[in-house]
C-alpha cells in the first residue's frame, strides 16, 4: 500500500517529463519553420533592397498560418528605405526584426502554478543582410 501511496505522488510528476519533451519538440519544429519562412523573405529582400509592405504581410501570413497562432503575436519591422549593393558601409544593410510569441512553453504549467501569461515567450530574429540591389 506504501508504494502504490508514493507512485501517485510521484507519476503526474514523471508524466510532466514526458509531457515536456513532447512539448520541446513542437516549439522546436515552430522555430524551425519561423527561420525558414524569415530567410526565405531575407533573401527576397536582398533583392528588392528592403522588405516591401507586401513581403511583410506575406512573413505574417506564412507563419500565422504556419504554426496556427494568430497574427497579432507576430511582428515585422524593418528599414523602409532602399538600399543599394554600391553604398559603403552600414549604408547597404538592411536591418530587420522579426518577433513571434510562442505560448504553452512548458508542459504541466497551471500543474506546476505556471499562469498562461507566464508560459510564454518572444522568439526574436534581429538581424541585417546586405543588398544585392543594382
Amino acid at each position: 500500500m506504501k508504494q502504490f501511496i508514493v507512485l501517485m505522488a510521484v507519476l503526474p510528476i514523471m508524466l510532466i517529463f514526458l509531457m515536456q519533451f513532447t512539448a520541446d519538440q513542437v516549439n522546436g519544429e515552430k522555430v524551425a519553420f519561423i527561420q525558414s519562412v524569415v530567410y526565405a523573405a531575407k533573401e527576397e529582400a536582398k533583392q528588392e533592397g528592403c522588405f516591401t509592405e507586401e513581403l511583410k504581410t506575406r512573413i505574417v501570413k506564412e507563419i500565422s498560418e504556419g504554426i496556427s497562432i494568430p497574427a497579432e503575436c507576430i511582428e515585422v519591422a524593418s528599414d523602409d528605405e532602399v538600399k543599394y549593393r554600391y553604398a559603403k558601409g552600414e549604408g547597404r544593410l538592411i536591418h530587420y526584426r522579426v518577433s513571434v510569441r510562442l505560448d504553452g512553453v512548458m508542459a504541466g504549467g497551471r500543474f506546476l502554478g505556471i499562469s498562461d501569461s507566464e508560459n510564454t515567450v518572444t522568439y526574436v530574429i534581429d538581424s541585417s543582410t546586405a543588398s544585392e540591389k543594382i
